[in-house]
């Protein structure tokens, strides 16, 4: 079902622009159905694959001799391992040892010079620790430890780990076994050194370890392209009547490449069921175009709805293909979620084509099964049926009940009718019921989500959002009594108005639940809220008290967002103000300036908008203003409230509030019908009772 806004009416004269997408639209989904359909074409073999286990003894109905691809990658694998790296030589180890030294002993140097500081009293622990975090050699780990350590253990530490990296360091050292080297190094530092003195003399040597030979990257893959040149492919002889493989065992690597080299992997093609294929995806594709273009240009015109289309279509093709000639698993298939969200988010008739086109694919995927054919189409058609009036997420349960009794009744109206035994049966009822659970729990746990992705608002969330338990309007109901007030007097007015001009009535009342929750954020701004106590406006300047009022647009769409409203409901709160003026402010300006306009800038008190985009956000401005405006009324008879409804929609119009909401004259005229006569309702007059008249109870009682 399609909520923030209605399409405009399309011709239907076909252009070229139209008939590019039929094509394009037909293209794409005969394609993909018959990828789908094509899937599994084989007469008399099995599609096999590596893991799978074998469905039979399978043994070789000929002598071949072929390449393995496995064995012959495994022994150039080999040889490519067994080429050493060729090196550069950067430095020698004396060379390198020295260098390295001098550091480790620079760093030690520096260290120890800290440590004495620390003792005598300079430097005080955090500037230890400050110095100590320039050494890159002692990792943030150990620092605290050497901060605190003895000089003389720190000596002691140094000297054991300067004697491991001098021996590390004797021999040469390979870029590639650098880690080696440095786990040598730790492992070199004296036994006399405990724990963690013993841990950080080695992680301290262990930094200090550089190769002496890099690797020479481009010279070792050379000598590793050559290696594996040199290797002959691997040949695999195969004798006639040898088993390839055993039933139930999982075919491994090199049995597929035997089976494949045999060709016992390839399924035989025949040629009238690709042509069958096709013609049938083709004629499916085009009718459910057809359909969509003819009868359904709310989902065909809008890209995200079509996609959301397609995509539905596709993927339950999918999981029938799957299921194919498995016959409990065909049944179990949930195609009733499918049709179920193709029925919420883009209307009934979606879903009665959905329900069709899975039940010729349903039948077709698995050998032309009538049974599952019909068991698809009369499933979904009651799924449909059962839920097309329901406006509570209870109705789910309906739907299950409905869905689990139909597929149940053609499972046994087909084994009556001699295609199975009483076991085979019940086995099917089970599924039809499994199945039932499954489409409807799919459903209820992936509608909300898919109709966030795809822009669509349902029936079932604005319902949730308009039930009073609601957390949002909880908050509204107790930090804001008047504001919520309103809002329901306000819902009553737009959804009467919707109606009238066959607007959505639901959205619109909804939409007034929460164009004005960004009050919240400063409920006494606002004169509704304040019970009689002070206003505060009245201590304020008219551009401040301007600025105040317009906030709670911004307030309440982030408010909404944080939220999780949807975005078609929070869009309305910047609407239904649009850019209207705020005139009891802009009048207190112009009378704060002795009425001199040009020292007004009427912008300041202009609301930030967009104008009303929508038929239910202009049915929303006006019902807002109505409804204050009204209210403040003295008297609220017929001719007062016709006269301030009509004052305040000619305001808005004359103001150029409406242009972008596709209202005609007549809608607006049947809007202030429907206006006065809510109105009416709302503040009927009541019977003045004498003050000598007792109240029933206390009859009772007497």
């Amino acid at each position: 079902m399609f909520i923030p806004r209605t399409l405009s009416e399309q011709g239907s004269r076909i252009g070229r622009g139209a008939i590019g997408r039929i094509v394009v639209v037909t293209a794409i989904i005969a394609i993909t159905l018959f990828a789908i359909l094509s899937a599994n074409i084989t007469v008399g073999q099995e599609n096999l694959d590596v893991g799978q286990l074998a469905p039979r003894d399978i043994r070789a109905p000929r002598a071949i001799e072929f390449d393995s691809p496995s064995r012959t990658e495994a022994a150039r694998s080999a040889a490519a391992d067994e080429v050493t790296p060729v090196t550069t030589t950067v430095r020698s180890p004396a060379d390198n040892s020295e260098d390295q030294l001098s550091a480790y002993d620079l760093m030690s140097r520096r260290v120890e010079r800290t440590l004495e500081r620390r003792d005598s009293g300079t430097l005080d622990a955090d500037e230890v620790l400050e110095r100590l975090a320039d050494e890159d050699a002692i990792s943030i780990n150990d620092r605290a430890a050497v901060a605190e350590m003895p000089l003389a253990r720190w000596k002691t530490v140094a000297a054991a780990g300067r004697v491991a990296l001098a021996t590390g360091l004797a021999d040469p050292i390979r870029e590639d076994q650098l880690s080696s080297a440095r786990r040598s190094v730790r492992d070199l530092v004296t036994t006399d050194l405990q724990g963690g003195e013993r841990a950080l003399a080695g992680d301290l040597a262990a930094e200090f370890v550089a190769p002496t030979e890099v690797i020479d990257q481009q010279a070792t893959d050379q000598l590793i392209e050559q290696a594996r040149a040199e290797v002959p492919p691997v040949v695999v002889s195969i004798q006639a009547g040898q088993r390839i493989v055993n039933e139930g065992n999982p075919i491994t690597v090199e049995q597929f490449e035997i089976l494949d080299a045999l060709g016992l992997t390839r399924p035989e093609v025949d040629l009238g069921t690709v042509v069958g294929n096709a013609l049938l995806a083709v004629l499916l594709a085009a009718l459910l175009v057809g359909y969509l273009w003819r009868f359904e240009p709310a989902i065909w015109h809008r890209n995200r709805s079509l996609l959301l289309f397609v995509l539905a279509l596709v993927f339950a093709a999918l999981v029938l293909r799957i299921a194919a000639d498995r016959a409990l698993w065909a049944f179990v298939v949930p195609t009733g979620t499918v049709v179920l969200l193709t029925g919420l988010l883009l209307g009934g008739g979606a879903g009665a084509a959905m329900t069709a086109a899975l039940a010729v694919l349903a039948g077709v995927m698995n050998r032309d099964a009538l049974d599952l054919a019909v068991y698809v189409m009369a499933g979904g058609t009651a799924a449909l049926v059962t839920l097309a009036h329901g406006e509570r997420l209870n109705a789910f349960f309906r739907v299950f009940v409905a869905l689990a009794v139909t597929n149940i009744g053609v499972v046994v109206a087909f084994s009556l009718l001699g295609q199975r035994d009483l076991a085979g049966t019940l086995q099917l009822t089970a599924a039809g019921v499994v199945n039932a659970l499954l489409s409807v729990i799919g459903a209820v746990g992936s509608f909300a989500v898919l109709g966030n992705l795809f822009g669509i608002l349902t029936v079932f969330q604005m319902l949730e959002l308009a039930n009073p338990s609601n957390r949002l309007l909880r908050r509204l109901l107790l930090e804001t009594p008047g504001t919520y007030h309103h809002s329901v007097m306000v819902g009553n007015l737009a959804e009467r108005a919707a109606e009238t001009i066959g607007a959505d009535p639901l959205l619109a009342r909804v939409a007034a639940y929460y164009h004005d929750i960004g009050k919240m954020a400063n409920p006494l701004a606002f004169i509704e809220n304040q019970a009689g106590a002070h206003n505060i406006h009245d201590d304020l300047s008219a551009e401040t008290s301007a600025r105040i009022i317009a906030a709670h647009i911004r307030d309440g769409i982030e408010l909404g967002h944080a939220n999780g409203l949807p975005v078609q409901i929070v869009a309305f709160i910047p609407q239904h103000h649009g850019t209207s003026i705020m005139s009891y402010f802009h009048g207190k300006a112009l009378r704060e300036v002795d009425g001199r306009a040009e020292l007004v800038d009427e912008r300041i008190f202009r609301y930030p908008g967009p104008k009303p985009q929508s038929r239910e956000a202009a049915i929303l401005m006006l019902s807002d203003g109505v409804e204050a405006s009204v209210r403040s009324l003295d008297t609220k008879d017929e001719a007062s409230i016709r006269a301030m409804v009509d004052r305040i929609v000619d305001a808005r119009v004359n103001d150029g509030q409406l242009d972008d909401a596709e209202l005609t004259l007549k809608h607006i005229t049947q809007i202030k019908e429907a206006f006065v006569a809510q109105l009416l309702g709302m503040y009927h007059s009541r019977i003045q009772y004498p003050d000598n008249v007792v109240p029933m109870e206390g009859r009772r009682e007497a």
